[in-house]
């Protein structure tokens, strides 16, 4: 914001330049002289105090602007890519089957994203926000506004949710999970069926909104970088299955920002 108060103050001096120069006779200040040559010593002033002048001008300039010239060429910068396989499955809950040599089923579904820091300074302190998220139902064109949460998304492997990025640094963030289908017991001691969960960033779907099409919206911000967003579109069927080749048909994913 600073910046621009700047370049503000800079356009309102030389508008006003402008102004002065037009319609104030600029002429009555001028001074006579006589003409006659001037000799080399003389030239060489004038010539010096024009390039002093200029010299003076430039650091005037650096003075005023020297954080937003170092912007373009010292600052971090980061970038939004979707890895070889955006979406994996979580097998940790099948170890057991797998020893007792029964079917192997997944545990959950897993999207996730890359950030990748391209400029040469580390990204300091930063976050991701699921700042919006929109949900269109199967069969519809009307979108509904999903209530985010206020918390930012923990980075994976971390389990804080604020890291720095060194250049060159990638680092994945868990963004969407789908959990499986569970029976769980109420108070009176009776097993229902507890349907399969969608959860994009921390809000868990509901069974509003089941089926459909999801948008989602986030953020990263940085101490030392400007906010930057990518988007995201998910379409699901509501249907949980075993394994990801299976579950591939009933769930898509893509980035489009």
């Amino acid at each position: 914001m600073i910046k621009y108060y700047k370049f503000i103050f800079l356009l309102i001096a030389v508008i006003a330049g402008y102004i002065l120069g037009n319609f104030i006779p600029i002429e009555i200040f001028r001074p006579t002289f006589i003409e006659e040559s001037i000799s080399k010593t003389e030239y060489y002033k004038i010539m010096l105090s024009l390039v002093s002048a200029c010299i003076t001008f430039c650091a005037v300039l650096v003075a005023l602007f020297k954080d937003d010239f170092r912007e373009y060429w010292k600052r971090p910068k980061i970038e939004f890519h979707t890895p070889s396989e955006m979406t994996i499955e979580d097998l940790s809950a099948s170890l057991e089957s797998e020893i007792n040599n029964d079917n192997i089923f997944a545990n959950k579904y897993i999207s996730r994203i890359e950030v990748k820091n391209v400029g040469n300074l580390p990204a300091l302190n930063s976050e991701i926000y699921l700042d919006k998220l929109e949900f269109i139902p199967k069969d519809s064109s009307i979108a509904q506004i999903i209530e985010c949460s206020g918390s930012a998304l923990e980075w994976n492997g971390a389990d804080i949710q604020n890291i720095i990025i060194p250049p060159g640094g990638k680092k994945l963030i868990n963004i969407i999970e789908v959990t499986p289908p569970e029976k769980i017991s109420t108070p009176d001691s009776e097993k229902i069926n507890k349907p399969p969960c969608l959860i994009i960033g921390n809000i868990k779907n509901t069974k509003e909104h089941q089926k459909g099409k999801w948008i989602a919206t986030f953020s990263l911000y940085a101490q030392n970088h400007k906010p930057v967003s990518f988007k995201l579109e998910i379409e699901w069927t509501g249907i949980w299955k075993n394994r990801l080749t299976e579950f591939n048909n009933q769930f898509k994913i893509s980035k489009k920002a």
